[in-house]
């Protein structure tokens, strides 16, 4: 008893000092919530429009990895939190600077045991002013004045709305997700629906269920008076997937016109990445008040249904790209947050060369060729996901993939990229929530080297460990013999960086052999050699310095 209550003491005067919730995701995991992994999360809430408010409650089951003294939840601290349930028994919690701590005094668990927890809240939740970006519901209405409401919240957590492990180490292997609302309206959800209720008071509850592990950040709820655009999707692994697109009732005609595009969008990832993940719940859409999202199953979109200078529709492609670059595999830490985004931005280059020809996959990288160079791609150490998020896992990203396809070649690159998705053809054909992997950049690295068969560190210590770019020194000497081409490469963070550089030569275009980081080429006179002419290589712009010893 001595314990706890200085325990409760402590956490009283941090209560007093600063009540604030810090609205990030990730970062160095706390050691209480090191100690369980979570397996399931239930959530049963009413949903008040007119309010802007949520109630009811979460469910979170948990397997015990180690002692506990402490079962540690984060929770925006906006909501008020009534009571607080572990194993069916009443328990005290404190509540303060978006952490929810609940004693386990009397509640003995061993290495292995199970934990349930259900915790009563509720409150008015953050309210986004720039969403995605800005994080928060989304209160909004439709052209007829509906509610039209939706949730994003990858970069502050899913803490914002529903008590969770706030880390993307940790995902449940299933989700219930209860949702009710006002007749007249649809919630559209991740997952399958199971039921949905008229309670006779003038609302709706909708049941939907996930059959397979989800980020916390996915889970999402999108409610508007949708109208249900059905297809029927045979997958490239022979399964029939049902495809859903839920869409405002004023834009249905233009919605129906525009969305089979969006098959042949997941035609083209299932031929690069395999199967689509999740073809044992659905494949949908929400249209949304918002860009955005990428929530599994049920992608958040508002584009408006146009196609960009390429002849697709950029945020739905690039959403799209999470369910294998985000939900499929999942970046452990947010320091790997580039798993994510850079791959998933690279997916939209390789489309544009898919409708274009090399010709679009060149614009598209010229269009992304916009780098802070502020810190490396992947950081070191354990990172939020505001520390992360900054436009080079973008950008910067896609380069880095780029770069490795021009360096292994595409029947290899292509070969890998299948491999990053689904580790084994046996794991294509895996729809029981077992083909989805939490991994961090290391293991990629390591898994890139076993298919490639060689050490890839001078590449990956200078392009994603280090923030610079490489410089190419390129000096052309005019003498009277003939002229020469002298490269080198500079400022690599790996002293063996051996990138071959493609140099055109009037209508010839070699690739200059540069594994001992410098090279020399002749130069026929009167002929301006072009560096890198199909844009491949990630480093910084490259002028040719003219030296003349003529006469000498």
């Amino acid at each position: 008893m001595k314990k706890t209550l200085i325990v409760i003491i402590f956490l009283s005067i941090q209560f007093i000092v600063n009540a604030e919730t810090v609205r990030d995701s990730g970062g160095p995991i706390l050691p209480e919530q090191a100690a369980y992994d979570v397996e399931f999360y239930g959530l049963d809430l009413s949903i008040d429009p007119a309010q802007k408010f949520i109630s009811g409650s979460t469910v979170v089951k948990a397997k015990v990895l180690s002692p506990l003294d402490l079962f540690v939840l984060q929770l925006d601290s906006l909501f008020s939190v009534d009571k607080f349930y572990i194993n069916n028994t009443e328990v005290n919690f404190i509540h303060s600077k978006g952490l929810l701590r609940a004693e386990l005094e009397n509640i003995d668990f061993k290495i292995g045991d199970e934990l349930s927890a259900k915790i009563y809240y509720s409150g008015h939740p953050v309210e986004a002013q720039n969403p995605p970006w800005d994080d928060g519901f989304v209160w909004d209405t439709t052209k007829s004045g509906a509610p039209w409401i939706g949730v994003a919240c990858q970069g502050g957590g899913a803490d914002m709305w529903f008590p969770c492990k706030d880390h993307p180490s940790d995902e449940p292997d299933s989700a219930s997700l209860k949702f009710t609302v006002p007749n007249g309206l649809f919630c559209a959800a991740n997952g399958v629906l199971v039921d949905s209720v008229d309670n006779g008071n003038n609302t709706t509850t909708y049941e939907w269920f996930v059959s397979t592990p989800i980020n916390n950040y996915d889970i999402t709820l999108n409610i508007a008076p949708y109208k249900k655009i059905h297809y029927e999707y045979k997958s490239i692994a022979g399964d029939i997937c049902p495809v859903d697109f839920y869409v405002l009732p004023e834009h249905y005609d233009t919605a129906k016109a525009f969305t089979p595009q969006f098959l042949d969008h997941l035609k083209f990832y299932e031929k690069y990445c395999g199967p689509y993940p999740f073809r044992a719940d659905k494949f949908g859409l929400a249209e949304a008040p918002y860009l955005g999202m990428e929530h599994q199953t049920i992608i958040a979109y508002g584009n408006d249904y146009q196609n960009n200078e390429f002849g697709f529709d950029w945020l739905f492609h690039h959403e799209l790209s999470h369910e294998w670059w985000g939900n499929l595999v999942t970046a452990k830490d947010w320091s790997d947050f580039w798993i994510h985004e850079g791959i998933g931005t690279y997916m939209q280059a390789l489309y544009a060369e898919e409708l274009q020809g090399a010709k679009g996959l060149q614009d598209y990288m010229k269009k992304i060729k916009r780098f802070q160079n502020t810190q490396p791609v992947k950081p070191k150490g354990s990172k939020t996901s505001m520390e992360s998020y900054v436009p080079d896992i973008y950008y910067k990203g896609a380069w880095i993939v780029h770069s490795l396809r021009y360096y292994l070649g595409d029947e290899l690159f292509f070969t890998v990229l299948r491999r990053w998705a689904y580790p084994t053809p046996e794991m294509e054909k895996v729809t029981d929530g077992s083909q989805c992997r939490i991994l961090t950049s290391k293991e990629l690295v390591t898994q890139t080297e076993e298919l490639a068969g060689q050490n890839l560190d001078w590449f990956f210590n200078t392009y994603l460990y280090s923030k610079d770019l490489p410089e190419l020194e390129a000096n052309l000497i005019e003498e009277d013999t003939g002229n020469k081409l002298i490269l080198e490469w500079k400022n690599t963070a790996d002293s063996s960086f051996i990138m071959p550089v493609e140099v055109q030569v009037g209508s010839d275009i070699k690739k200059v052999d540069m594994s001992k980081g410098k090279a020399e080429l002749a130069i026929p006179a009167g002929i301006t050699p072009v560096i890198d002419p199909n844009s491949w290589l990630l480093m910084k712009d490259v002028n040719i310095q003219t030296h003349s010893k003529k006469g000498f």
